[in-house]
């Protein structure tokens, strides 16, 4: 009962990102018959492409009625009645779960009439959100199935009590009948291409993120239902608590459009969105389902507030907490109409979905490859059948070059970007190499939690030299999260991180916004900002960044190519940026600008390539930090490796 009023009171009171409006039950849906549920046809000799067969391989109605024949299976408690593979996989409120367990073993009543379908021919998928009961009692489930070869072969169920105590511990209204528009067809007319649909569906997450009406195309109709109660949008609220209503203008707030509400700041208390795993695109219906998982840090406590009349700021106080939801668009024209959304309490904290590897994930990862890579035992991580490695811009057998060379892990001097939104973890730091301390940048690619790709940067040390003393020092911008208001979009810190590339092409400091304290280190060597007063230093590295690029010190370099962002981590304001620097040998004199007593530098150093590696650390939309590595290659036309 406690942990319901929680949950409702999350949900509805502050807008828990679950999005809205849900329907009665597909009214498109023709019963179930026989054929319908036969496994399709084998294709004829003389096939179409594979994407044809993709495509067309199951109708909708196929997919609606395997959804309510394994609905079925499940109040049965017989998984033989569906087609199921042999090696399938199901995840029950993000715990993956043996087929018989979980809703096999509870489910007792078919679903009622609040039923809605999400058919995707194209994925073979189907995705389902209803109420139907559980032991007894009404619970709001949301499913997805994969299907492969008339084979079941993914299961997800989020299971949550349909009952809520804002409805006086009964099935809300809105969890009775969905609402029209959701099982109804579109017109073609108003059917948006699927690569628009999903795209408009993925922009609710950075809208909540960012606390941003503008990001997602809503519609100013655009109504949000959570757990069947109408959340945004809602020109009737029945708040149910006097205090609530009273404390700062909440029914205000829920009377708001979806776009109004983002921009109040009522949603900073949600520190990241991540797992985001669309479960199926449906082109006739203009619906897209979408699982995901948001963690709550306890920032900003309070929460700034704007736009709510009487309402200036708002205690954060339920402290760290992570929410699975799932969400259902119906997508007219391009714009977000109705958000359906359920959640569920309870996950572990900065949990992972039972399907994703989250950023914890990605960095044991990392933690387990350095590990094994010192122990020289490729045996000792997780490589999928088909992993590939480049080093140093060659292809190499996985076991060979630094696989056998490693002689120790890494040292104090260690930065680790988890992405877990591209499933890729990248490394810079100190290792030991035949015994020699080594600057090494390494990035994995995971997929199914094993690893499919590698890259290796190594900077030999093959005479062991003394590295700079500032690898033995981490800057401690590189480890600190990022206050969550000074935080930016993903796809804005990978265009600043471009930027920087060309400002070096272009000699221009302007390009970039690069911040006034930017310091710039290469192999641990200050490169920009030096202010350390020493009397030896280069004049050249004491500018700072932005200005260093405007005295033209760099055209020496023709060219920067083959830029791979491989890792974005938002909470910590890095990108790792892979890349390749391109010197011609011109112009044979540099012409140099704003040093005084220097007119001119030659350029000495002819053709030669230099693979590189950068994290650059971003904060309020400037480059505050930047940690580089790389190694000369005498000669020109060096490739990825890929």
């Amino acid at each position: 009962m406690k942990k319901t009023v929680v949950l409702f009171t999350l949900l509805l009171i502050f807008c828990f990102v679950i999005s809205a409006c849900s329907s009665p039950s597909d009214s498109s849906k023709d019963s179930a018959t026989d054929s319908a549920l036969s496994p399709p046809p084998e294709p004829e000799e003389e096939s179409p492409p594979a994407e044809a067969v993709a495509s067309t391989r199951y109708t909708r109605e196929y997919l609606v009625n395997m959804m309510d024949r394994y609905l079925a299976a499940l109040v049965s408690h017989d998984s033989s009645s569906v087609p199921l593979a042999e090696d399938v996989k199901m995840v029950q409120n993000t715990k993956p779960t043996p087929i018989g367990e979980g809703l096999w073993k509870t489910a007792s009543a078919l679903p009622t009439d609040f039923k809605i379908y999400i058919a995707d021919p194209k994925e073979e998928r189907v995705a389902f959100m209803g109420v139907m009961e559980s032991e007894g009692n009404p619970v709001l489930l949301g499913a997805r199935l994969k299907l492969v070869d008339g084979k079941i072969t993914e299961i997800d169920h989020m299971v949550s009590p349909a009952a809520s105590a804002m409805a006086g511990n009964t099935v809300p209204e809105g969890l009775k009948k969905p609402r029209l528009a959701l099982v109804e067809k579109l017109p073609d007319a108003q059917k948006t291409p699927r690569e628009d649909m999903l795209k408009a569906a993925l922009s609710y997450y950075p809208s909540l993120e960012l606390n941003d009406g503008s990001i997602a195309p809503y519609a100013d109709e655009c109504q949000r239902n959570e757990n069947g109660m109408t959340t945004a949008n809602n020109q009737n609220p029945q708040m149910g608590d006097g205090a609530m209503t009273s404390a700062g203008g909440m029914l205000t707030f829920m009377k708001m459009t979806c776009a109004q509400q983002m921009d109040t700041g009522m949603w900073r208390y949600i520190t990241d969105i991540n797992q985001i795993r669309p479960a199926a695109i449906d082109e006739e219906m203009g619906l897209v389902m979408v699982f995901s998982v948001f963690n709550h840090d306890g920032e900003p406590d309070p929460m700034p507030i704007v736009n709510i009349p009487g309402l200036t700021e708002r205690k954060n106080e339920w402290g760290k907490f992570t929410v699975p939801a799932a969400h259902i668009y119906k997508i007219r024209n391009g714009k977000i109409y109705e958000i359906e959304a359920m959640a569920i309490l309870d996950a572990p904290y900065q949990g992972d979905d039972g399907w994703s590897c989250t950023k914890k994930c990605l960095e044991d990862k990392m933690d387990q490859y350095l590990a094994a890579l010192a122990k020289n035992d490729p045996a000792g991580v997780p490589l999928a059948a088909d992993a590939e490695i480049v080093e140093n811009n060659k292809k190499i057998t996985i076991g060979e070059g630094l696989w056998k060379t490693a002689t120790a892990g890494p040292t104090n001097f260690k930065i680790i970007v988890a992405d877990e939104a591209a499933d890729e973890v990248a490394f810079m730091g100190v290792i030991e190499e035949n015994k020699n301390p080594t600057i090494v940048a390494i990035r994995l690619k995971i997929e199914d939690k094993k690893i499919t790709k590698i890259d290796h940067l190594v900077v030999h040390n093959e005479k062991g030299e003394p590295l700079n003393p500032n690898m033995s020092a981490l800057r401690p911008a590189f480890l600190e999260r990022q206050p969550k208001m000074e935080r930016i979009a993903r796809e804005k810190m990978i265009e600043i991180a471009n930027l920087y590339y060309e400002a070096i092409i272009q000699n221009n400091g302007n390009v970039a916004p690069f911040a006034d304290e930017c310091e710039r280190r290469e192999n641990g060597g200050i490169a920009a900002n030096d202010r350390t007063g020493k009397k030896d230093v280069d004049i050249f590295s004491t500018y700072k960044c932005a200005d260093q690029l405007n005295t033209g010190r760099l055209s020496y370099i023709a060219d920067i190519t083959d830029r791979r962002i491989f890792a974005v981590d938002e909470e910590k304001g890095l990108v790792f940026v892979f890349s390749i620097f391109r010197h011609n040998g011109e112009p044979k004199v540099m012409k140099i600008t704003g040093v005084p007593g220097i007119t001119e530098f030659a350029n000495e150093w002819g053709p030669f390539e230099l693979p590189a590696a950068h994290v650059f650390k971003i904060r309020n939309g400037k480059i505050h930090e930047i940690e580089a590595i790389g190694y000369f290659y005498a000669g020109t036309g060096l490739t990825t490796g890929w």
